[in-house]
């Protein structure tokens, strides 16, 4: 269970970093393209991934619970720390969207126009990204060296 846990998480770290270089390696234009894609007129381009992602927390928890290994305080600690970078992460979005970066079609939602936001500057929450590509890099080399 424990192997099966740090593989998991490796991948999981792994994938977290890729994503984080799309933003910085794909050009703005073809980041936009992909965005208007993927909502269209749509209000939401994200239901099935954000069900797909929410059962694979729950596979985590019970992995790590399943474990034993759990510590409460460094548990809380990953909690408290990851709720506090998303919600600083989404404040660095404060600036209103320039006319030729707001979504063009259907119902701007919430989430959309922060998608949109997100995709006109990703580097306004360097520091949240910073932290966070340091600790996972930390969890893939501890998955991999143990």
């Amino acid at each position: 269970m424990v192997l099966a846990l740090r593989i998991l998480v490796g991948l999981l770290m792994l994938q977290a970093l890729v994503k984080f270089a799309v933003f910085f390696v794909i050009p703005y234009h073809r980041r936009r393209k992909m965005l208007d894609t993927q909502y269209g007129a749509k209000t939401s381009a994200t239901k099935g991934a954000d069900l797909l992602l929410l059962a694979i927390v729950l596979v985590l928890l019970i992995l790590l619970f399943g474990s034993g290994r759990v510590d409460y305080v460094s548990f809380a600690v990953g909690l408290w720390a990851g709720m506090t970078l998303i919600q600083t992460y989404f404040h660095e979005f404060s600036r209103p969207l320039l006319p030729e970066e707001l979504p063009r079609q259907g119902d701007i939602s919430p989430i959309k126009m922060m998608s949109y936001a997100i995709q006109a500057d990703p580097r306004r929450p360097w520091k949240q990204l910073a932290i966070i590509a340091v600790l996972a890099i930390w969890v893939v080399y501890r998955a991999v060296v143990g």
